[in-house]
């Protein structure tokens, strides 16, 4: 059995209805009695990272994004739409409040939930974050080919679909593995994407784009796009991690959210990746939202 049956086998295909006639995909491991806190998975990426992640003292509630996994595509979404569909998914659950995670791409999505919904939000954690299109970093870099196809739609569809025909494909993924061995990475990440990791995270992307890549356009769109709001606005208690030596998204973003989130407590490590940031720091980041519950 493949690292994508096995991860999928174990979780259930649980689907929450959303006013508008949508259904949001979600995996919960269910325990009512620990604080629970919603899993915003990266780019791309889907509900299943929440199972990646022990969790003994709390109920991660891992989400597909519109378009990702089990959750139906939503056209012309944008960044503020989503608390709403957490609202909703929340009062599905009997959850009045609750902590968010949001983890590289689902960083503004956790972000945007602590904006909007602070009377349910009770911490925020952001772990390697995308930023806003203006914070330092998100022009540069790997990220420069994101953000230059937010307003690219023709060339965004035609990228995308050729990333999930390699990310579907055995072979081709090999290929990729062989390519990415060459590419500046923190040593922290290429010990992690070697182990079991590396094949789980691959079970997480195709599940992401079982039906097409609609998630990730808009996500791409979403990146590039101004949020029409302030990181000063942020009110609820909120917590950085990030990796000096991440090549992905660079920690200049995570110190621009450290100049600019009210009263937040950010962490920054010296060797620590853009993958490892998130294992070798993910009981702090657990207890830290659970004191707030």
């Amino acid at each position: 059995m493949s690292a994508f049956d096995t991860i999928r086998s174990t979780q259930a295909q649980l689907t929450a209805p959303l006013p508008d006639g949508r259904s949001l995909g979600y995996s919960d491991t269910g325990d009512s009695s620990l604080p629970p806190i919603f899993y915003f998975h990266g780019f791309p990426g889907s509900r299943l990272e929440a199972s990646f992640l022990p969790t003994a003292h709390a109920r991660l509630i891992g989400v597909d994004r519109p378009g990702y996994g089990l959750s139906d595509a939503r056209r012309r979404r944008r960044l503020s739409d989503f608390p709403n569909d957490i609202a909703a998914l929340a009062d599905h659950l009997e959850l009045d409040r609750f902590a968010v995670l949001g983890v590289s791409g689902g960083g503004p999505y956790a972000a945007t939930c602590a904006r909007f919904l602070a009377d349910r939000v009770t911490a925020a954690a952001l772990v390697c974050p995308l930023g806003p299109p203006e914070a330092p970093g998100m022009s540069e870099g790997r990220l420069r080919v994101l953000t230059n196809l937010a307003k690219r739609p023709i060339a965004r569809q035609a990228l995308l679909g050729i990333g999930r025909a390699i990310v579907l494909d055995d072979r081709m993924v090999q290929r990729a593995a062989r390519y990415r061995a060459r590419q500046p990475r923190a040593d922290a990440d290429r010990n992690l994407m070697n182990s079991d990791m590396g094949r789980l995270m691959l079970a997480s992307w195709r599940e992401a784009m079982r039906h097409g890549v609609a998630g990730m356009s808009s996500d791409s769109r979403i990146y590039g796009t101004p949020w029409g709001w302030r990181l000063s606005e942020i009110r609820v208690p909120t917590y950085l991690w990030h990796g000096h030596a991440d090549t992905v998204v660079p920690s200049s973003i995570g110190k621009y959210y450290a100049a600019r989130v009210p009263d937040i407590d950010a962490t920054f490590t010296d060797n620590d990746g853009h993958f490892s940031i998130v294992v070798n720091h993910v009981g702090e980041i657990i207890d830290r939202l659970t004191a707030h519950s």
